[in-house]
């Protein structure tokens, strides 16, 4: 008898950028071999690329823009103390913003070490433009944090297009503007002396200032309702891909 023929599941045939190590480093081997995309592409007038890391080497994401022609991208690296903080990542983008040296209307993040982009640029804003809000986050199937703000957790299905998909905060793109509003928020959050781990309801007890203290993807997803609808989720990966 024959063994079944074990079927390779295609993870992402169309989403423009790929934010998970594993599948960003197979395609962008895959895309080091499309020699018409190299050096084909540049930066709409109309857009910022930025990233943030503190590596001494260009980060894959920084790469894949190489590739494809993109040099005016901006790399954030401020001088901290003691441990990486993911929360870095709300304090220096809030910096440059207040900075007044970003004039485009739209901003396109993606986290250094483990996204790639795949395309021209100008197709991640015209699909954004389709959508019709002003911020849109990348997904995931990750549930983190939401133990903890289990009214959010059951207001993300009301509004989710689909299920088991919630906000990731490692890639977004959106109006700078609106950006720069959430972010104002978002920098409430951030403290980097007293960092919290919560993880469950009673865990949540001993921290009155939830989400004060927690990651950047918590402090979103706490405030994905008051940016809602606005602030926006790509649930079915047309633009980003996770998982």
């Amino acid at each position: 008898m024959k063994k079944p023929i074990k079927r390779q599941k295609v993870r992402a045939p169309y989403a423009l950028i790929i934010h998970r190590e594993k599948y960003a480093i197979q395609y962008f081997k895959a895309l080091q071999t499309a020699y018409w995309l190299k050096r084909a592409f540049k930066t709409p007038e109309n857009l910022t690329i930025i990233t943030l890391h503190n590596y001494h080497e260009k980060s894959l994401f920084e790469q894949s823009l190489d590739y494809l022609g993109i040099k005016d991208y901006i790399v954030l690296n401020e001088s901290f103390e003691g441990f990486w903080r993911h929360t870095f990542k709300i304090r220096w983008i809030l910096n440059y913003l207040n900075s007044g040296v970003c004039k485009t209307e739209y901003l396109l993040y993606c986290d250094a070490r483990d996204s790639i982009l795949r395309v021209n640029p100008q197709e991640v804003i015209d699909l954004f433009k389709e959508r019709e809000v002003d911020l849109l986050f990348n997904s995931s199937a990750s549930k983190r944090g939401y133990p903890c703000m289990l009214d959010i957790f059951e207001w993300t299905k009301t509004v989710a297009h689909k299920s088991g998909r919630y906000l990731n905060a490692g890639a977004f793109i959106g109006k700078t503007e609106f950006i720069k509003k959430v972010f104002e928020e978002a920098n409430k959050y951030v403290d980097p002396n007293n960092p919290i781990e919560v993880r469950g309801p009673r865990n949540r007890e001993k921290f009155p200032d939830f989400p004060k203290g927690t990651d950047d993807q918590v402090i979103f997803r706490f405030l994905e309702p008051q940016f809602y609808p606005e602030l926006s989720v790509d649930y079915i990966n047309r633009i980003f891909y996770r998982n």
